[in-house]
């Protein structure tokens, strides 16, 4: 082989490996190509409820018990039960990309057994406020790359927000609400400080009755005494538990108070109430709207 063909051949060698190099991914690009979530579990009907807003309802393939709404949408999808007693084999069939569960079940034994796994996990932080479901929204817009539809619903949300703050304006006093948390007659709770109840009801322009304790305790004839809460709100489905109004007057005590002789007990969807999803500003200010219907029940300024 003559010098002419050897140094040509090299060159053409040469050009073939730096067009390699050139058209070859970088390392970040692999990592955005590697990073495809298309199989999506959902561990929180806030965040199923957040995913089908931001038009990723059709990559959810399995959700806990908690997830209702949209209802038409998550019938169907397999249920994995509650986050903290997970059906960890019927997910893992399922083979998620990604799982998506809020920071507060951090310590869930079934989360960290599916880390274990190798699965990964989306944790969402956020509190009982107006700006969690923008701030859950923005962390998987991070993850998943979803501008657009955080914008849309960025300003839906702002909407909303401005609502409620119409709403607010209208208020003539401050009503007293006591949260019940019932699932039947024996099981009873109503809601202290801390607690989404309470954010939610001072969102709407109320006061809870319960100030004397954080979290949630057991619901006693003196703490009605206490309270003298003058609105009853529960969850639709506690108070059907309690066999409807007439059931839950019936309950030593609440008969006695403000709320119960005036008759004036609000029921409304649990995750829409107490979720603090997407709808949460529009939930304030349903709850804001119902409680202005009861004027008589206010404790005025």
């Amino acid at each position: 082989m003559n010098r002419f063909l050897i140094h040509f051949l090299g060159i053409l060698t040469l050009g073939l490996s730096l067009n390699a190099c050139q058209n070859a991914p970088s390392a970040t690009e692999e990592a955005t190509q590697e990073a495809s979530y298309e199989r999506l579990v959902s561990l929180s009907g806030s965040v199923t409820e957040l995913l089908y807003e931001l038009e990723q309802g059709d990559k959810i393939v399995g959700v806990d018990v908690t997830s209702t709404y949209p209802a038409d949408k998550v019938t169907e999808l397999p249920k994995l039960g509650h986050v903290r007693q997970l059906n960890v084999e019927a997910l893992l069939s399922l083979q998620p990309d990604l799982v998506l569960a809020e920071r507060t079940d951090e310590a869930s034994a079934a989360l960290q057994q599916l880390e274990a796994a190798g699965v990964e996990v989306l944790w969402l932080d956020g509190s009982f406020t107006l700006d969690k479901p923008l701030a859950q929204a923005e962390q998987i817009s991070e993850k998943l790359g979803l501008n657009e539809e955080l914008e849309s619903l960025r300003k839906t949300y702002e909407t909303d927000k401005a609502k409620l703050q119409q709403a607010r304006k209208a208020m003539e006093g401050i009503p007293k609400v006591l949260f019940i948390y019932a699932r039947g007659k024996g099981s009873l709770m109503v809601a202290g400080k801390n607690t989404a109840a309470s954010a939610m009801i001072e969102l709407a322009g109320g006061q809870n009755a319960v100030q004397s304790f954080e979290g949630f305790r057991a619901l006693s004839a003196e703490g009605l005494m206490e309270a003298q809460p003058e609105v009853l709100l529960l969850f639709d489905s506690g108070l059907q538990s309690l066999g409807g109004v007439e059931g839950l007057l019936q309950i030593p005590g609440l008969a006695q108070t403000p709320a119960g002789q005036r008759g004036h007990i609000i029921g409304m969807d649990g995750l829409y109430l107490l979720g603090f999803t997407p709808r949460a500003a529009r939930a304030a200010a349903d709850l804001s709207g119902r409680l202005q219907a009861l004027p008589d029940a206010y404790t005025l300024n």
